[in-house]
């Protein structure tokens, strides 16, 4: 049996699938520009937002830095009355 013959594409035309303007009792009439293939579409890339990620990071650093500006004004501030 040649190769060919085993693995060929010709499909008889009793088991082809038939398309869906081809096929019965559809319930949506097809029209030519219908926005039914608008699903399959690729979505277009949206500009990335500032998140709740980068608010509570800025938030923190904020924090931070004020602590840690009080803290050495703490520290100065004893210092200068212990001495």
């Amino acid at each position: 049996m040649p190769r060919e013959d085993l693995h060929s594409n010709v499909v008889p035309d009793s088991k082809r699938l038939a398309s869906r303007q081809e096929r019965g009792g559809n319930v949506v009439p097809i029209s030519p520009y219908d926005n039914t293939s608008n699903a399959y579409k690729k979505e277009t890339p949206k500009r990335a937002e500032a998140s709740f990620g980068f608010y509570l990071s800025l938030a923190l650093l904020v924090f931070a830095t004020v602590f840690f500006l009080a803290l050495y004004d703490m520290a100065v501030e004893t210092w200068k009355r212990i001495k």
